[in-house]
C-alpha cells in the first residue's frame, strides 16, 4: 500500500470546530469486520454492543497546557508549543517561522529561541511553571483554524485524565461524560501513553515502509495483561478506546519486556499487521494520509475503511478531534 491510497476529499464544513454538548451526544458509525455491516447510531448507545464481562481499556494520559503566547520585540504575538522538557528551564518547541530572538511572556518571564541540530528550543530566564499553570492553553490541532481558548481547557481533556504528559488528547475518549463513563457497564482499566509527535508526524514518503515514527512513552501494567488473558479465556472481548491504546497494547504484545515499566514505542501499525490484543476499537475519523488512518485501515481492512469514510461524509458526520466516533466490532 502507498500513502496516496489513504487520501480522501473532505468538505471543510465537516471538520468539527467544537465538540457536541454534552460529549456523549455525538453520532457513531458502527462497522462489523466479519459481516461488513455498516450502520449509524448515537454514541450513547455504544453500551448496547458490550457486556459487563467485556474489557474496555482507556488511555488516562492528561494533556498539558503547553501552548504559550508571548510578545516579540516588534510587539507581535508568537505562539510556542512546548514539546518536551530538556532541563528545568529549557524546552524543545514547535513554532511558526522560528528565528533566534527573545520573547517576553510577562514582566519577569522571558525566553530565548535558539536552534540546535535542526530542532528549535526555548530557554527561560527563570522557571516557567507558574506562568504555564496560569496562562498556558490547550494545544488544539492547527486544522481547527482558530485560537485555543478557555473552553478547550475542558473540551480537550478526557474526564478520566490523570497522568500528566501529553501534547494532544487521545480523542476517542473525549466522547465520554462523567455520567456515561460510570454507566458504561464493562470491566474497565487503563494504560498510559503520552501522545507526542509520533502520533501526528506527517508521512512524507509515498512508500509507507520509509516512514519512521517518533518514540512515545507508555506504561502497560501486568495487572492489565492478566485481565486481558482472563477476558479472553472467558471468550469475551477487548475494546480499545482509541488508537493510542492499540499502539500500547500491541507494543507489549511484540515485546513482553516492556510490560509493567515505563517504556517507549515507535510502532507504526500498517498493512497486514498481526493484532494480538485488540478485538474492538473506538476511534474518531482521522486526517487523510495520516498514520492514524493507516492504523484503522490495517485493523478494519482498506476497502471497508474507505467505504466507511465515504458513508460518513455522505451522512455529514463530524470529523477529526472534536468530531463523531467510529466503532469497529
Amino acid at each position: 500500500m502507498f500513502l496516496s491510497q489513504y487520501d480522501y476529499n473532505l468538505p471543510k464544513e465537516l471538520i468539527a470546530k467544537r465538540p457536541q454538548y454534552p460529549r456523549d451526544n455525538s453520532r457513531l458509525l458502527i462497522v462489523n469486520r466479519k459481516t461488513k455491516k455498516i450502520e449509524i447510531n448515537n454514541f450513547i448507545n455504544i453500551k448496547k454492543f458490550f457486556s459487563s464481562d467485556d474489557l474496555c481499556i482507556f488511555n488516562n494520559t492528561k494533556v498539558l497546557k503547553i501552548l504559550l503566547k508571548g510578545k516579540k520585540k516588534n510587539g507581535n504575538i508568537r505562539e510556542i508549543l512546548l514539546i518536551s522538557q530538556e532541563s528545568s528551564n529549557t524546552w524543545k518547541i514547535l513554532t511558526k517561522k522560528p528565528k533566534e530572538e527573545e520573547i517576553d511572556f510577562d514582566k519577569t518571564l522571558k525566553g530565548f529561541l535558539f536552534k540546535r541540530t535542526e530542532e528549535w528550543f526555548i530557554t527561560f530566564n527563570q522557571k516557567p511553571d507558574l506562568f504555564i499553570e496560569n496562562n498556558g492553553l490547550m494545544p488544539i490541532p492547527p486544522y481547527l483554524d482558530r485560537e485555543s481558548d478557555k473552553k478547550d481547557l475542558v473540551d480537550y481533556q478526557t474526564i478520566y485524565a490523570s497522568e500528566d504528559g501529553s501534547i494532544a488528547a487521545p480523542t476517542a475518549g473525549l466522547h465520554f461524560t462523567k455520567n456515561y463513563f460510570e454507566d458504561f457497564d464493562t470491566t474497565k482499566d487503563f494504560i498510559t501513553l503520552h501522545v507526542g509527535l509520533g502520533t501526528f508526524k506527517p508521512i512524507k514518503s509515498n512508500d509507507l515502509e520509509k516512514h519512521k515514527m517518533h518514540h512515545e512513552q507508555f506504561l502497560v501494567k501486568q495487572s492489565l495483561i492478566d485481565k486481558i488473558n482472563l477476558t479472553r479465556k472467558k471468550n469475551n472481548r477487548i475494546l480499545s478506546i482509541g488508537t493510542t491504546v492499540v499502539r500500547a497494547l500491541e507494543s507489549v504484545a511484540i515485546d513482553k519486556e516492556k510490560i509493567d515499566k515505563w517504556s517507549s514505542t515507535s510502532l507504526f501499525i500498517k498493512d497486514d499487521f498481526d493484532f494480538k490484543l485488540t478485538d474492538c476499537l473506538l476511534t474518531n475519523f482521522h486526517l487523510p494520509k495520516s498514520t492514524l488512518l493507516v492504523l484503522v485501515s490495517s485493523f478494519l481492512g482498506y476497502e471497508l475503511t474507505m467505504e466507511c469514510y465515504q458513508i460518513a461524509i455522505k451522512e455529514k458526520m463530524r470529523f477529526f478531534s472534536y468530531g463523531d466516533a467510529m466503532l469497529i466490532l
